[in-house]
């Protein structure tokens, strides 16, 4: 039995790295606040950076230390600030030539409004980001005209009904969440926000976590809140807010993670903490060439123990 396992293993072995995971992890913890040189930001490690859009949105984004209980955590805007935009992007997790095809994204959210109405936007994305920074739309960081592939789940909390009657739902202080693919509304995404909007700093982050695979029913994508992430990146517990199947998205080698958000007239905090994120390249036709002699090695072992 063994003369024919271990050759598996070898063949498996040998392709091992071309199928490795990338992955990034960010705290905040290691800073005290975040520099910028016009409307970017110059001190972020492993190649982030954060945007603003003016001096407000540079006070406004930036690194937020609490006293009691004590936590940091990046602040993507403030209340009391208005008209501000902030675009945290994160980059490339895996080599920027290759293509990625699955992804697990966590992060805890935060949101806060001590009075009147909370605005404007917070999103995630993945995809091909282009085009001037910072900025933030409805449906996330699609721009008119571009290529490529793009999700954006959005938690929107202003009803801007002059703008699209049905860009927008939500009821109470949790407003609404909805997924958009290149910049379009996905049918069967929207619903009522998992985090609620609180009036006080308690400290009370909600786990968000993200999932991507587009083997899977034609490309599936799972919003969970509350979960955890564990081995091979499954999402366990919390609340499947919903499962979207047959999204058919073709992401490109150099895709990237980004965070968005904005705020208008009205405003809110909103917090983001211990970001992860996982993703898992496309097999290279090298990596399919070594897994194909790896198999070969292994029928040719069984064949011989046989004879």
């Amino acid at each position: 039995m063994k003369k024919i396992i271990l050759p598996t293993f070898l063949g498996l072995g040998i392709v091992s790295g071309a199928f490795a995971a990338g992955s990034y992890v960010e705290n905040f913890e290691s800073y005290n606040s975040i520099s910028y040189v016009g409307q970017k930001s110059t001190s972020l490690a492993n190649g982030a950076e954060v945007w603003g859009n003016n001096s407000s949105a540079a006070s406004a984004v930036n690194i937020y230390a609490n006293g009691s209980p004590s936590w940091k955590a990046l602040r993507m805007a403030q209340d009391g600030t208005g008209s501000t935009i902030g675009t945290y992007v994160i980059g490339t997790v895996e080599n920027p030539s290759t293509r990625v095809n699955s992804f697990t994204a966590s992060f805890d959210l935060y949101l806060k409004n001590s009075s009147g109405d909370p605005a404007d936007r917070f999103a995630f994305h993945f995809g091909n980001i282009t085009g001037s920074l910072p900025r933030d739309n409805e449906s996330g960081l699609w721009s008119s005209g571009q290529t490529g592939s793009m999700l954006s789940l959005v938690w929107d909390f202003f009803d801007n009904s002059n703008v699209n009657s049905a860009e927008y739902i939500g009821t109470g202080s949790n407003r609404g969440v909805e997924l958009y693919k290149n910049g379009s509304l996905v049918s069967g995404t929207q619903v009522n926000s998992p985090v609620s909007i609180q009036s006080g700093l308690s400290g009370s982050f909600t786990r968000i976590n993200l999932r991507y695979d587009e083997e899977v029913n034609g490309g599936t994508f799972i919003f969970n809140s509350g979960g955890t992430v564990g081995a091979g990146n499954a999402i366990t517990g919390g609340t499947d807010v919903f499962t979207k199947t047959g999204l058919g998205v073709n992401f490109a080698a150099g895709d990237k993670f980004a965070f968005s958000a904005a705020t208008g007239g009205a405003e809110m905090d909103i917090f983001i903490d211990n970001v992860s994120i996982q993703s898992v390249p496309e097999p290279s036709a090298g990596a399919l060439l070594m897994l194909g002699i790896g198999g070969l090695m292994a029928l040719r072992r069984t064949r011989r123990s046989r004879e």
